[in-house]
């Protein structure tokens, strides 16, 4: 939309803008379209499994964009050598180093040719890095995007104004970190707070033109909730726009985006948030979270297990939770309740927690029956029911062979729920020289504590399969796990070495005064 308002084209795009608001409101806005020339790049498809096909991907969006202005190269005002560099940028045969210097390159060609000041319009530019995050180049990534997007945006004399959408907060992302002109808008922010999808008022006029407004009540329930600013309420336009042409009420949004990430920190998390994500999915809220919507990328890795406050805010910026009530505290914090926003997201959270526990082939009496196994020392008993949950409740997707020790760790996690209320779980808690995957310490103290850790074999045969146990148990030794135990007067332990490889178990286990 930007584009076709700002842009300077041969094409006169004031013809779809002449019967909107923006057009009756003030003679500066209609003075203003058409008159910058813009460069426009939306990074909504650069999702790649490494960084040398996420720079392949990046040099065909580059060529592409530089192919909408060839028309500079008629110029006389512009040298041989930048002539021959955009060719190159063309073809595709430039260097690394050229394309990190693309855009800056371009808006001084371009300003060059029409003596004008250039726009620059970055769409989704934290895809690529969302998709590095997941697939372990993180670092690669974040090193191409601060130099193709910090030469384009800091210190560039041709540029009128850039505009950068995305989820994640840029002016604390690294990308980023050496400009000190940006300003950021973000959902508690109230600048622009009823421009980041339709308000209220706009969808029930949409509606009313298709004829659906007797439908409003159940369009607020699917597709509203999200509060922007102070009190501004906001409705997804992919979501209401769909609706608008299928008449349909279902999933729009969540299905068009990625929710590989989403999934991936949900399986970080620890028994005490999977309670709260199930008073979620009930539609309780979960109360007094601090808002801190700085977070980025770097607060999610070279973690097992994601702390809550990090977690709740990576879901608030990214659009799957909202906040009610909030609060200014007399320490200059934020704190509110959060709630799933509406009937949509509700459907995904559903369906991503469903899947760590299909309860169609897993009774909770199995369930039930295997966590007493596991506290009383029934480990046989124990060993059979876990072996049968797993296969049942892992598909072939959830354990394909770079599965990472946390998915394991997590989906166990998430049957430890079941022991709340007589015993406390405790995930990656410092512990006698480390940080034991699990601890179960019962409030009786005249009942065991267990202490479990987990480990990925490399193969699935039986010499793997030992080896990765007995590592396991090795390391509660060594590391002296039991510790925490001892403070709680705990006077009996089981120790259980876990090994995984794809839907295949082994356990071990010893059992110790203390």
């Amino acid at each position: 939309m930007l584009k076709y308002f700002f842009e300077k084209s041969t094409v006169d795009n004031s013809v779809l803008f002449k019967d909107l608001k923006i057009w009756h409101e003030d003679e500066f806005y209609k003075n203003q379209q058409g008159k910058y020339p813009v460069i426009s790049l939306t990074l909504k498809d650069v999702k790649k499994t490494n960084i040398d096909d996420c720079l392949e991907s990046l040099k065909i969006k580059i060529a592409d964009e530089y192919r909408n202005h060839k028309y500079i190269l008629s110029s006389g005002d512009i040298d041989e050598t930048d002539k021959l560099e955009f060719l190159n940028i063309i073809n595709k045969t430039a260097s690394k180093i050229d394309y990190k210097n693309s855009l800056y390159l371009l808006s001084r060609l371009l300003y060059q040719y029409h003596n004008i000041p250039v726009i620059i319009l970055i769409d989704e530019y934290d895809t690529p890095i969302n998709h590095a995050f997941t697939r372990g180049y993180f670092d690669e990534v974040i090193d191409l995007m601060k130099g193709f997007l910090g030469a384009a945006l800091k210190g560039n004399t041709y540029l009128k104004m850039g505009v950068v959408t995305g989820i994640y907060r840029v002016a604390k992302e690294s990308i980023f970190s050496d400009m000190n002109n940006i300003d950021v808008s973000s959902i508690n922010t109230n600048n622009f707070c009823d421009k980041f999808g339709f308000i209220e008022s706009e969808v029930e006029e949409m509606l009313a033109y298709y004829g659906l407004d007797y439908k409003i009540q159940e369009v607020k329930n699917w597709y509203n909730g999200y509060i922007f600013g102070d009190d501004t309420v906001i409705y997804n336009p992919w979501s209401i726009i769909n609706y608008a042409k299928y008449k349909n009420l279902k999933p729009y949004w969540v299905n068009t985006s990625s929710n590989d990430l989403i999934v991936d920190i949900l399986y970080k998390t620890d028994a005490n948030i999977k309670k709260n994500l199930k008073l979620l999915i009930q539609d309780k809220p979960i109360e007094d979270v601090v808002i801190n919507t700085s977070i980025n990328f770097r607060d999610l890795m070279n973690v097992k297990v994601l702390n809550e406050e990090v977690l709740w805010n990576f879901l608030i910026v990214s659009g799957y939770l909202k906040i009610e009530e909030p609060v200014l505290t007399e320490y200059g914090d934020t704190v509110c309740k959060i709630k799933i926003p509406n009937q949509e997201l509700l459907n995904l959270f559903r369906n991503i927690i469903s899947g760590w526990f299909r309860t169609d082939e897993v009774s909770s009496n199995i369930i039930r029956d295997m966590m007493n196994y596991l506290v009383n020392g029934e480990m046989k008993k124990f060993e059979e029911d876990f072996k049968y949950i797993v296969r049942k409740t892992f598909g072939t997707f959830d354990v394909g062979k770079n599965v990472a020790e946390n998915f394991y760790h997590a989906f166990t996690l998430g049957l430890l729920v079941n022991l709340d209320g007589k015993y406390r779980v405790l995930s990656n808690k410092e512990s006698g020289d480390g940080r034991p995957d699990v601890i179960i310490i019962p409030k009786d103290n005249t009942k065991k504590g267990v202490i479990i850790e987990f480990k990925v074999a490399k193969t699935n045969d039986e010499e793997s399969m030992k080896g990765a146990v007995a590592e396991a148990l090795k390391q509660i030794e060594k590391k002296q796990y039991s510790d925490e135990l001892v403070y709680a007067d705990i006077k009996e332990v089981i120790k259980i070495g876990i090994a995984f490889c794809g839907k295949i178990v082994k356990l071990d286990y010893k059992e110790n005064i203390i």
